[in-house]
C-alpha cells in the first residue's frame, strides 16, 4: 500500500493541531458555504498552489450539484467508477444541520510525477452551543496539472499502482501488498461465481476486486487518513459502482458483496432490504453461511419473544445478535426462504423485480405488518430451503 513514508510524526501531529486551530476561522456564514479555508503550512505565493486553491473551492461550490459530471473532474473517472467522488458527497451535511462540516485544504503534497500533486482536506464542524470542533474525515484526492489547469481524480488508481494485479477468468484481483494471496480462496470464489450467473440465468460480469487486510486498509486506498467507520469491525467490505468489491476480510472471497454487483446490474431498482437478504441467504454474512446465521436468529427470537419484525425493514439499522448476525439481514433472507419455499424461484424473481414500496411487494406473497411475525416464526422452525437446489 501506498504510505507517505517521508511523512514524520511530527509533521502529522502538525496538521492535525493546524486543524483544530483552523476549525472555529473556518466555519463560514450562510452565504459563504463552501469557501474554502486553506492551512497556513501551504505556501499560497506559489502559482501552481494558487490555481488548485481556486480549483479546489470551485469543485467543493459544485460537487453537491451532481454526481455524474464536474468540469473540475477528469472525465475518465466518471466512466471508469461511475460516481468518482461519492465518498465526499453532502459530507457537509450532519444531525447539527446542513453545511456543518466545512472544508480546509490540509496539505499539498509532491509525488513522483512533476504533474501530480495529493491534496489532504479536513472536514471540520464547529458547534457553537457545546463550543467543541468535531473531525469528519480527512479525504485526499489527486490534483492533475495540466499547464495552467487543474483537474482532479479518485485517489484509488494512486494509492494501488504498486499492488499485485491479476486476473481469474471474470474476476480483477488487486492485492493489498501486506497479505499474502490465496489460491484456494479464487478457486472457491470461481464456483460461487458459476453459480450466480447459472442462478440468474445471466452472463458473468466483469468485476474488479480490491483485496485490503482489514477495513483501515480499505479505507485509506478509498483515500481517507481519517473516517469514523475504520475502526467500526476488524472485517468487512462493500460493492461499489463500477462493478468494484473492496474487502476488507483479508480474503480473495467475498461472495455476498459478489452477489450485490449482479442485483444491482440486473435489478437496479432493487429494495435494498430484499437485496441484503438475497445476498445473506446465498452466500451467508460475513465470516458466517445463511444457516449458521439462521441458527442465531432462532436463538435471538426464542431469547426476544416480542420482537417485532415489522418495525425493523431497515436494512442497515445496527440491530446484531451476539456480534455477527444482522436481524434486519435475516429477517429479509428468511422472508425470501420462505418465498422460495412456499412460492418457488419464480415468486423470488417477481419480488427481486419489483419497483413498488416494500409492503407493497411483501403482500403478494402473503406477508403483512400483521402476520408477519407469526409467518417467519413459523418459518424459522422449517427444514432450511436451500436457494441453490
Amino acid at each position: 500500500m501506498v504510505i507517505f513514508e517521508n511523512q514524520t510524526m511530527k509533521q502529522i501531529l502538525l496538521i492535525l493541531t493546524t486543524l483544530l486551530t483552523l476549525a472555529c476561522n473556518g466555519q463560514k456564514t450562510k452565504q459563504d458555504l463552501f469557501s474554502l479555508t486553506v492551512s497556513p503550512v501551504i505556501n499560497k505565493t506559489d502559482k501552481t498552489n494558487q490555481t488548485i486553491i481556486e480549483t479546489l473551492t470551485e469543485f467543493l461550490k459544485t460537487k453537491n450539484n451532481s454526481l455524474t459530471e464536474n468540469k473540475n473532474w477528469i472525465v475518465s473517472d466518471f466512466q471508469k467508477y461511475i460516481y468518482p467522488y461519492l465518498d465526499i458527497y453532502n459530507i457537509e451535511n450532519s444531525k447539527y444541520g446542513k453545511d456543518f462540516y466545512l472544508p480546509t485544504l490540509v496539505e499539498i503534497i509532491p509525488t513522483e510525477k512533476v504533474n501530480q500533486k495529493i491534496l489532504k482536506i479536513a472536514f471540520i464542524g464547529h458547534n457553537k452551543e457545546t463550543k467543541e470542533n468535531q473531525l469528519k474525515s480527512i479525504y485526499n484526492l489527486i490534483a492533475n496539472i495540466q499547464q495552467d489547469k487543474v483537474l482532479f481524480s479518485r485517489y484509488l488508481d494512486f494509492s494501488t499502482e504498486k499492488w499485485k494485479t491479476f486476473s481469474s477468468e471474470s474476476m480483477t484481483y488487486i492485492v493489498s501488498p501486506n497479505k499474502i494471496i490465496n489460491a484456494t480462496e479464487i478457486g472457491e470464489q470461481k464456483k460461487d461465481i458459476n453459480k450466480i450467473y447459472n442462478f440468474f440465468q445471466c452472463k458473468p460480469i466483469s468485476i474488479t476486486y480490491y483485496s485490503c487486510v482489514n477495513p483501515k486498509e480499505l479505507f485509506e486506498i478509498k483515500g481517507f487518513d481519517y473516517n469514523p467507520m475504520m475502526y467500526v469491525d476488524k472485517t468487512g467490505g462493500l460493492a461499489d459502482y463500477g462493478n468494484i468489491i473492496f474487502s476488507g476480510n483479508n480474503s480473495e472471497i467475498y461472495t455476498h458483496e459478489i452477489i450485490h454487483i449482479y442485483t444491482n446490474n440486473l435489478f437496479p431498482k432493487i429494495d435494498k432490504f430484499i437485496d441484503e437478504g438475497l445476498a445473506t441467504l446465498m452466500a451467508g454474512s460475513g465470516k458466517y453461511s445463511y444457516e449458521w446465521h439462521r441458527n442465531k436468529l432462532d436463538k435471538f427470537l426464542n431469547e426476544n419473544k416480542n420482537y417485532s419484525f415489522a418495525e425493523h425493514t431497515n436494512a442497515y439499522e445496527r440491530i446484531y445478535f451476539e456480534n455477527e448476525t444482522s436481524i434486519p439481514y435475516m429477517t429479509s433472507a428468511l422472508i425470501l426462504e420462505r418465498t422460495l419455499s412456499v412460492y418457488g424461484k419464480e415468486k423470488l424473481m417477481e419480488l427481486l423485480k419489483s419497483e413498488k414500496e416494500l409492503w407493497t411487494t411483501l403482500n403478494t406473497v402473503g406477508l403483512t405488518k400483521e402476520n408477519i411475525n407469526e409467518e417467519l416464526r413459523k418459518q424459522i422452525k422449517l427444514p432450511l430451503t436451500s436457494v441453490w437446489q
